[in-house]
């Protein structure tokens, strides 16, 4: 959390140099996650941890604006869950076993993924709410459903709308027949909370969502162009800019204009394509593994560095000083 910089080196400093300062003399390794994305509260950015990793080069200029020097940033990705891994949640051997076809034609497949999710093979537009199923989301899935229908209707061609309501249990009655009825010439698929949005994601074409830095770290991974449909003044505008720049996603307000441009990409399967290989570009597989890695071995070095100083209570200190470095992190 971005508040929890300040205080806690503090309290560490005064431990670590058993009362005589809280400035000095801290040796507890602390590092701070930054979960934001496209802009970040300058109370995320303190000088004086050990090291401050950073999802994009906005957040990094923005640490360095705030004294963190070059040296204690570490740039790897925003951390996700693991169902975006590389290899995705089902994949349990080495990033070495498995070569990109084999993971084309495994779970990364749309196709394939479309099948075990119960959905027609498609092209497929993916609408959520987060968890509260919160933002529109009835407003927004009809008017897509509207534009959806007309274009199937005029082109002869075959789309699929998923809505993701999540605890939204009223949204997803609303949309869900009886309470509506969406046609023949459409396939619409309503879903309350789930527990596997990766596959959704992967199985999906275009993702209508709020600005949030979770998601659209999510639907690089899976090259899924965003149009994001609000924000959070201040926490989340920075990550539209973050998504227009990258060039896979657009802002829009309005659901006539979520639903407009629905219609444009759609119209232009090579201006999608091309999003789409843009968020590939700008996706971070990894970086949960790699942040992991390196406070691993942080805490590996300390461990080590608290034998060879031996004494009675060296066993002690060292599960305080482990404990310490994940109460120093932001959230994950």
């Amino acid at each position: 959390h971005p508040l929890c910089q300040d205080l806690p080196l503090k309290i560490l400093s005064s431990l670590d140099s058993n009362g005589a300062s809280r400035s000095e003399g801290r040796v507890t390794p602390f590092v701070t996650v930054v979960t934001d994305l496209g802009g970040a509260h300058p109370t995320w950015f303190n000088e004086g941890v050990d090291k401050c990793f950073v999802p994009s080069d906005v957040l990094k200029k923005a640490a360095m604006d705030r004294q963190v020097k070059e040296n204690q940033i570490v740039q790897y990705g925003l951390p996700i869950r693991r169902g975006f891994w590389r290899f995705g949640a089902d994949y349990t051997g080495s990033p070495e076993e498995q070569d990109e076809a084999t993971e084309m034609e495994g779970v990364h497949h749309k196709p394939t993924i479309r099948e075990s999710l119960g959905l027609k093979d498609m092209t497929t537009v993916l609408i959520v709410g987060g968890g509260d199923g919160m933002g529109g989301i009835i407003a927004q899935a009809q008017a897509v459903g509207e534009k959806l229908q007309s274009l199937a209707s005029s082109t002869n061609e075959n789309y699929q709308m998923v809505v993701v309501c999540g605890n939204n249990k009223a949204a997803q009655t609303t949309l869900s027949p009886p309470q509506t009825n969406w046609g023949a010439d459409i396939e619409v698929n309503v879903q309350g909370f789930v527990n596997n949005m990766d596959e959704y994601m992967r199985a999906s074409d275009i993702l209508i969502t709020k600005a949030g830095p979770g998601t659209i770290a999510e639907a690089s991974i899976c090259g899924l162009p965003c149009i994001l449909s609000s924000f959070l003044p201040g926490q989340e505008e920075g990550n539209v800019p973050y998504v227009e720049e990258n060039g896979f996603g657009c802002y829009r307000g309005s659901v006539d204009g979520m639903a407009e441009t629905v219609q444009e990409w759609l119209a232009s399967p090579s201006k999608l394509e091309q999003m789409r290989d843009n968020a590939l570009v700008a996706a971070r597989p990894d970086a949960t593994l790699d942040i992991a890695r390196e406070l691993a071995d942080m805490v590996y070095v300390r461990k080590e560095e608290l034998k060879k100083g031996g004494g009675a209570n060296s066993k002690k200190e060292t599960q305080t000083k482990t404990k310490s470095i994940q109460y120093g992190m932001g959230p994950f």
